[in-house]
């Protein structure tokens, strides 16, 4: 999703709401539950460039050589 994108997602709802985010993936579920809140810690900009590693695992790889871009970075806690 690009900044625009998000923006115009959420100037749709009351501006003093607090924003609350959620996952269903299996992997960051916790036991008997269904789904899990995370909330939103800091949004940065970053530079690097988008792979997988060997392990097939989507990362970032730092840095601003080769065919690295400009990535806003939205860091999330699992517990408030």
């Amino acid at each position: 999703m690009k900044v625009k994108e998000l923006i115009s997602e959420l100037s749709k709802h009351d501006q003093d709401l607090e924003v609350i985010c959620f996952t269903e993936d299996e992997k960051f579920l916790q036991e008997n539950h269904l789904f899990r809140l995370i909330e939103i810690e800091s949004i940065n900009v970053v530079a690097g460039e988008k792979r997988r590693g060997d392990d097939g695992i989507p990362t970032l790889k730092l840095g601003s050589d080769g065919y690295s871009e400009k990535h806003v970075m939205i860091n999330l806690l699992t517990d408030f």
